[in-house]
């Protein structure tokens, strides 16, 4: 009887982790796809806009994190133990790159609403000075401090394994103060995706009842709704995802596959928006399918023939 429930357990086990990888590789197909159209626009001699170069930072961040979670998730299938530098490295580079992500994401968030709002105090035209000159400089700083916030959370968990949280905080004030700083850290872009998106819907509200006066504008209120649709499910998304890498201190090997499932999701769904947002990423993506297509096709009449040929002989 134990013996089927654990085959039972390890057959669910590595489906969970099948579907887990696939929908990985599917995803670092997704964010190759962004960064290698930024590199041969680059290469051919075209300028990279500052939207491409915060879309292609965030890319290269998703690779590397899709390349480090899956690695884990296969090392930890089927090596059940591992050394304490293994784990070190690998959180520190995985949070290190879901941390860039984030806040990289936050940065384009905030990017976009200071682009298309339509507010003209004195604040927020500073502000959208400000930023714009600086985003390469922003995601410089974002990527060292990913990575300083990142070790430090993964010594406090991974180095000191901390069997209680609240327990060890109050016993050792500098640990209180690391997780203290990984809260902060991980909530704080949450706040200001917020402040961004409802900022943003805002202005399209408020040009909206603007349209809603003229008969000839009414008939763009449905694309600036699903445009509003879209924000507020983004945020909710964006939420989940800092959650769940807040609370992915304290998962097990039982949740293991599931967790990182769940965790992708935001990712994949938001660089596939990205592309369907970005003029340059749609237009490459169709061209790459109208090709997929028509070798296809291709394939598909040369059979066809063949099996004519074979059919008449």
């Amino acid at each position: 009887m134990a013996t089927s429930v654990e085959t039972e357990y390890g057959i669910l086990q590595l489906t969970l982790v099948s579907v887990t990888a696939i929908t990985y590789i599917t995803g670092l197909m997704i964010h190759m796809f962004i960064v290698g159209v930024s590199i041969i626009d680059r290469l051919k001699g075209r300028p990279l806009t500052t939207t491409d170069l915060l879309i292609t930072s965030i890319g290269t961040s998703r690779i590397i994190f899709e390349f480090v979670s899956v690695f884990d998730l296969f090392w930890r299938t089927f090596y059940k133990e591992s050394s304490m530098a293994y784990n070190t490295a690998i959180n520190v580079i995985g949070y290190s790159a879901t941390d860039c992500n984030i806040w990289l994401s936050v940065l384009l968030s905030v990017f976009y609403s200071l682009k298309i709002s339509n507010f003209q105090n004195v604040f927020f035209l500073y502000l959208k000075k400000i930023i714009s000159q600086r985003v390469v400089g922003l995601i410089i700083a974002f990527v060292l401090l990913s990575i300083a916030f990142s070790s430090g959370g993964v010594y406090a968990t991974v180095v000191n394994a901390p069997k209680n949280v609240t327990q060890e905080a109050n016993h050792h004030p500098i640990q209180f103060i690391v997780y203290t700083a990984f809260y902060v850290w991980n909530v704080l872009p949450c706040l200001l995706y917020a402040i961004s998106s409802f900022a943003l819907l805002g202005s399209l509200c408020h040009h909206m009842q603007r349209m809603k006066r003229d008969q000839n504008a009414r008939s763009h209120l449905h694309a600036y709704f699903k445009t509003i649709k879209f924000i507020i499910v983004s945020f909710f998304c964006f939420a989940l995802y800092v959650g769940i890498n807040i609370f992915g201190l304290y998962y097990d090997f039982l949740g293991f596959a599931v967790f990182f499932l769940v965790w992708n999701c935001f990712p994949v769904m938001h660089s596939i928006y990205l592309i369907y947002l970005t003029a340059r990423l749609r237009n490459h993506f169709l061209k790459v399918l109208h090709g997929m297509t028509k070798c296809l096709r291709r394939g598909s009449e040369s059979r066809e023939v063949l099996e004519i040929q074979i059919v008449s002989q």
